[in-house]
């Protein structure tokens, strides 16, 4: 009966030792961690590049606290300013960072010297310097506050487009942006700055409110003037029934794959509408085509955002900013610049 080990390839054998330290992340993978969570823990590109040359100063490939050399650094300040080409002064100023940040630990002996004493073989018996052992502890934590980081980035990311997209929308609403000139430069220069939550919160707020009162005055405007077009209903004079009629375009399947074929080709084993419908929102995700997207779904009907997405996966290369580009061609289809078999003829649009 063959076991595990005659099955396995020339020079590959089952190691006791092995198998412990397999859990144990190697230095480098130590060393990323701390790299992604490098903005929440404010950390600078030089302090990393100590960092990185005390790690390649330990011998092993693991940070482990089986043996001294496996987890201590005991070059000189001297030996890693040379390695990182700054000054030593740098390098103990960078040092005493990370020891406050709880990453790196000092194991000194009573001069404050930092050295090793190796046995007859050359190994290191015992060491003093700066122990890289909260690498590996804190490994875990520094993976969550980086994953942490990232959704808060994104989470501000997604507020900037409801503000963006917000204004957009405001401005189709107004032909007169004198109107609301203060607004809009208050609301450019917050972007430029990178605000912070609270604030883009607010602008928010302070452009819905707009919007909803502009929406209510053309209400009551459309009230009052229904006795005067009574006897004349002409549809092409009136935006609520072209947004009907737009929202009710059919699109044959051969327009669809003679126009946009990179769109079919990934709806094409899609179950139902639903399981497109998720399929469009995934790839207007990868796109970053932010809130604007979603919004549209109320706004405008499957034909219409099924063709405004696959005009812009057909042009991807040669397009700066999806999500802006998307705002202005969704713009001219409402205002009547543009018409939606626009696209579908492939005509170049430069929103």
């Amino acid at each position: 009966m063959k076991t595990l080990t005659a099955l396995a390839p020339n020079g590959a054998t089952l190691s006791a030792t092995a198998g412990q330290r397999s859990s144990t992340p190697k230095k480098w993978f130590l060393l990323r961690a701390v790299e992604e969570a490098r903005e929440p823990l404010g950390l600078k590109s030089t302090t990393l590049n100590v960092l990185r040359a005390m790690i390649s100063f330990v011998g092993s490939d693991q940070i482990a606290a089986d043996q001294d050399d496996h987890h201590i650094c005991f070059a000189s300040n001297a030996a890693i300013a040379k390695r990182t080409h700054v000054s030593v002064q740098t390098v103990e100023r960078h040092i005493s960072t990370l020891v406050e940040l709880g990453l790196v630990r000092r194991v000194m002996s009573a001069n404050g010297k930092r050295w090793a004493r190796r046995d007859r073989q050359g190994r290191v018996v015992t060491a003093t310097g700066l122990s890289l052992m909260p690498l590996s502890e804190r490994h875990a934590e520094l993976i969550q506050e980086a994953q942490r980081h990232v959704d808060r980035v994104l989470e501000f990311t997604v507020l900037r487009d409801k503000v963006s997209a917000a204004l957009a929308r405001l401005r189709e609403l107004l032909a007169d942006d004198a109107k609301i000139s203060g607004l809009m430069a208050t609301v450019r220069n917050a972007l430029r700055r990178k605000p912070d939550a609270d604030v883009l919160n607010k602008l928010l707020a302070e452009i819905s409110v707009e919007i909803s009162e502009i929406a209510q005055a053309d209400t009551e405007n459309l009230r009052d003037s229904d006795s005067e077009f009574e006897g004349h209903k002409d549809d092409s004079l009136n935006p609520k029934v072209k947004k009907e009629k737009f929202s009710q375009l059919q699109v044959s399947p051969d327009q669809m794959e003679r126009s946009f074929p990179r769109l079919c080709s990934e709806l094409r084993f899609a179950k139902d509408q639903a399981h497109c419908d998720r399929i469009m929102d995934t790839i207007a995700d990868q796109l970053h085509l932010g809130d604007t997207w979603y919004a549209m779904k109320t706004t405008h009907g499957p034909a219409i955002r099924f063709m405004i997405l696959g005009y812009i996966t057909q042009r991807t290369e040669t397009i700066r900013s999806h999500r802006a580009y998307l705002i202005s061609l969704a713009a001219k289809i409402d205002k009547g610049d543009m018409t939606p078999t626009a696209m579908l003829a492939g005509k170049p649009s430069d929103p």
